[in-house]
């Protein structure tokens, strides 16, 4: 993959493959899944650059000469009129690669690394986020990830309560390149000796900027048909992020976190539950929720929680320099078959406007693919010539 800007130079990509199924083909770890036809670019595999590292449009004959083919790739943003090319490059041997890496995982520490923040997992849920820059470079500053759920069954005679910690899993497997890293995790909840969740798969997408986190189930049957009054939190409980803003949709205030659950902060709970951010010295973690057209019956409400020493066990650290996250209620509508939800996360520069950015979300990037050389031997002896 070519970028000239002027000057034509390798940039980052990779390819993603998928198998049969739709699939990534991840292939390292425990539960690694092969690709029916690897090495084959197919129809339903994904080629990654960084829109950042396109540069200017150039003819052909511009480009590094000796390859077989060459695609040009478009990127426009509709919001305005940038564009940006990048050319795709194929070569009979080794082709010239980028040296740059965007991300980078380590599978014994299970722990993921971009440009602003490092994420770490354990027990199957995240237990790890740190900076990578600025005064607190390094510091974990998170507790864990909380899953509390709580449901009755047998007619509301038994109520089971449970946490991260009933969470069990499968080995992880991963695939790794210079964009991002896709992580699969499968685990479930247990709930009796007899009795546990169904299963979940969650593939994180790991890039230089942001981490994709959808989590896919499958029922067999209607939750009501056994459970009632089913409600789930999940929440990241922050160990100190004292004198970080709180920005919400609501478009109020920010509000600053110093350990005072005041009326505006327990005002929170009413809010949709669609995303938030955190402004602190060198960056802004923004988090998103996003759940299936099959969840539209379950509520999403914002969950917060400040305290400097009232616990909530487990967790490692006794408090919260904020707990912040979503209760999700109101199963009872929910049917049968495929669903997904998705906790997307991102650091932005500080100064990065988070509605501006929210916006930009909502029309994405579009890309468009072209042949400019044929791939034939008269199409690599003209390269060669030229």
């Amino acid at each position: 993959m070519v970028a000239c800007r002027p000057t034509c130079a390798p940039i980052p990509w990779q390819l993603d493959e998928r198998d049969a199924s739709g699939k990534f083909v991840l292939d390292h770890g425990g539960d690694a899944n092969p690709d029916d036809s690897p090495g084959v670019l197919d129809t339903n595999d994904l080629i990654l650059f960084m829109a950042s590292d396109a540069g200017d449009r150039v003819p052909a004959a511009a480009l590094p000469a000796g390859s077989l083919s060459v695609t040009e790739i478009q990127v426009t943003d509709p919001r305005s009129a940038w564009r940006g090319w990048a050319y795709l490059l194929r070569y009979a041997t080794a082709a010239p690669q980028s040296p740059i890496r965007y991300v980078r995982y380590d599978p014994a520490a299970d722990r993921l690394e971009g440009a602003r923040v490092a994420l770490g997992f354990a027990h199957g849920t995240p237990r790890v986020l740190a900076l990578v820059a600025g005064d607190r470079a390094g510091e974990n500053l998170l507790d864990r990830m909380k899953i509390r759920a709580s449901a009755s069954f047998l007619w509301g005679l038994i109520t089971v309560r449970r946490n991260e910690d009933d969470v069990l899993t499968l080995p992880v497997a991963w695939h790794e390149g210079p964009i991002r890293v896709v992580r699969r995790e499968r685990f479930w909840i247990r709930l009796s000796w007899r009795w546990r969740t169904p299963i979940f798969s969650a593939d994180t997408a790991f890039y230089r900027d942001f981490a994709e986190m959808p989590v896919t189930l499958h029922l067999n049957f209607r939750p009501r048909l056994l459970f009632a009054d089913v409600a789930i939190r999940v929440s990241l409980d922050f160990r100190d992020l004292d004198g970080w803003e709180l920005e919400t949709p609501d478009g109020g205030a920010f509000l600053r976190v110093d350990g005072d659950m005041t009326a505006d902060k327990l005002a929170l709970a009413r809010q949709d539950g669609r995303w938030f951010a955190l402004h602190g010295p060198d960056v802004t973690l923004v988090q998103t929720l996003a759940l299936s057209p099959s969840l539209r019956g379950v509520r999403p409400r914002l969950y917060y929680r400040e305290s400097r020493d009232l616990g909530d066990p487990p967790e490692s650290v006794a408090g919260a320099l904020p707990e912040i996250g979503y209760t999700l209620s109101a199963w009872d509508q929910v049917a049968s078959g495929d669903h997904w939800f998705a906790a997307n996360a991102y650091a932005l520069p500080r100064e990065q406007s988070v509605g501006e950015f929210m916006d930009r979300l909502r029309i994405p990037l579009h890309a468009d693919a072209q042949p400019l050389l044929p791939d034939s031997a008269e199409a690599a002896e003209r390269n060669r010539t030229q």
